[in-house]
């Protein structure tokens, strides 16, 4: 327990530091993004046995990189206007080539996680970044932690607690409906207070209900990557975080509520 507590707390300080210093220098804060995406790249598809080539989950978590700062716009001021469609068409034809020259070693799971995976992390990662750089950062970030962190901890509370009949008991038997209502109701209260610290109150109505949707989300998120962690025996995707496991098992269910709530943004729902 000591030892989830201090990684947790050096965690803590280095998102932190990334995002203090992010404020005023962006590109310091794309890296920081770029970085921890190519690592949770290696750990999906590495760690969990889905390619079973380390070159291949390598290149997986290079593009993971390159992507994120193409998405968030940087490889356009770098690298001649190209953007994030060019790396993924040059990285989808690099993965048929590889796929063709190691067909006995790749089946078809190992190359539609090749081709997914990155695609879709670099696009999650990258979306947190996007609402924290955009107007009312910091507002939308603390939305982002609340449907997460404020929603998982409250269920997991709730549900040690009062907790009595099992929500998923085949893919997560230690989770509960009391906990998964509890947990929506942890975040019901911390976004009315967020509301009114940051004075949003004409989108109250809007808010809560998006609170009671995008938890939903973050829960199906969270399931989702213990569906993947199950199929393939694996109790955590990676050893980074002491006591906590890789950097996947910390993101799980943020990587999908970040390009949902970043839509709701762009799309002026909030």
């Amino acid at each position: 327990m000591l030892t989830r507590i201090i990684s947790g707390a050096v965690l803590i300080a280095v998102v932190g530091g990334a995002l203090f210093v992010g404020s005023f220098c962006p590109i310091v804060l794309a890296i920081f993004i770029a970085t921890i995406t190519a690592i949770g790249c290696y750990e999906i598809l590495n760690n969990t046995g889905a390619v079973g080539v380390k070159a291949a989950s390598v290149a997986g978590s290079i593009f993971g990189f390159v992507n994120v700062l193409a998405l968030l716009g940087y490889t356009q001021k770098l690298y001649f206007g190209l953007g994030s469609q060019f790396f993924t068409v040059l990285y989808a034809v690099a993965v048929v080539i590889f796929a063709l020259a190691n067909s006995k070693k790749l089946d078809i799971k190992a190359i539609a996680s090749l081709l997914g995976f990155p695609v879709v992390l670099s696009y999650s990662f990258s979306s947190i970044a996007g609402l924290y750089l955009g107007a009312n950062g910091i507002f939308y970030l603390l939305l982002l932690l609340n449907f997460s962190s404020v929603c998982d901890t409250g269920a997991y509370f709730t549900g040690v607690l009062i907790g009595k009949h099992k929500l998923c008991p085949t893919i997560s038997p230690k989770k509960t409906v009391e906990g998964a209502v509890g947990g929506i109701v942890w975040s019901i209260v911390c976004s009315i207070i967020l509301i009114f610290a940051f004075d949003k109150t004409d989108k109250t109505i809007v808010i809560v209900i998006a609170t009671v949707l995008l938890c939903i989300v973050g829960m199906c998120g969270d399931l989702f990557a213990s569906v993947i962690k199950r199929s393939v025996d694996l109790k955590d995707y990676g050893k980074l975080i002491p006591g906590h496991g890789g950097i996947l098992d910390r993101f799980d269910s943020i990587l999908l509520i970040a390009p949902v709530l970043n839509l709701c943004v762009q799309g002026g729902l909030f």
